[in-house]
């Protein structure tokens, strides 16, 4: 690219940027963009788009920039699940321990997770500020593998192709493609939250039920063992003594 596009100097020295380095670039933005706590700073979904931009001016491939974003994803998120998964139940016990919670709460959080983890990973993709947090967390909860890169995968494939979509169409009005790209996150992190309320909810329910079964389960072995003992103990009507023949 070697004309100006936008006349602004930095904006398009990016571009430039990204006529030659494009794809390396994606890579790299989209797996920090996956990243616990680093993926907050960096604007992953931007580069996406600019480099979709500058494959509608015909120096980059878009099926490229949509190749290289999707597995810039996939690894960052897997990153993510990896460190949750070697360290982070060690640290919510730790912090569960220090914060009074039983250690049967945060096993039947993990449980609430591994049944509805899937549906979370998967709008967690398009919510903003939260997308390198939840992988982190699914590690942590100890998530079935298989689901995880199944849903991670499909976040992927769909969010990544819904910005080069905007980026490729909508580029050459930046201020517009960022706009669409925001109300996108803002959506996706309205139906994140709803759809976190109702698992909290749901999962209160799933806590006293299990609860409730388990006392059950406790009283009727007590009184099982009641039970046994008063036979144990219960004298015979006619003892070997009172027998005459």
């Amino acid at each position: 690219m070697t004309d100006p596009v936008t006349g602004i100097a930095i904006v398009d020295w990016f571009l430039a940027l990204l006529g030659t380095w494009g794809y390396l670039i994606v890579f790299g933005f989209t797996i920090s963009e996956n990243i616990f706590i680093l993926g907050s700073f960096t604007p992953g979904e931007t580069v996406v788009m600019a480099a979709a931009f500058v494959a509608s001016q015909g120096d980059l491939s878009l099926a490229g920039v949509w190749i290289a974003s999707v597995i810039g994803t996939m690894v960052g998120t897997n990153l993510s699940y990896l460190l949750g998964r070697k360290g982070g139940r060690t640290a919510i016990t730790y912090w569960g321990e220090r914060f009074r919670i039983p250690l049967m709460r945060i096993e039947a959080a993990e449980e609430y997770f591994d049944k509805h983890g899937s549906k979370t990973v998967f709008l967690a993709r398009f919510a903003a500020g939260v997308k390198n947090f939840v992988p982190m967390i699914a590690g942590a909860s100890h998530m079935g593998l298989f689901w995880f890169e199944l849903f991670s995968l499909l976040g992927a494939f769909t969010y990544t192709t819904l910005m080069v979509a905007i980026g490729y169409f909508l580029g050459s009005n930046f201020d517009l493609a960022l706009k669409i790209a925001s109300q996108i996150g803002i959506v996706g992190t309205l139906l994140f939250v709803a759809l976190i309320v109702l698992l909290l909810v749901g999962r209160r329910r799933y806590i006293n039920a299990r609860d409730e079964r388990l006392v059950a389960e406790e009283a009727a072995e007590e009184a099982e063992e009641v039970g046994m003992g008063g036979i144990l103990d219960e004298e015979p009507v006619g003892g070997m003594d009172e027998y005459e023949p």
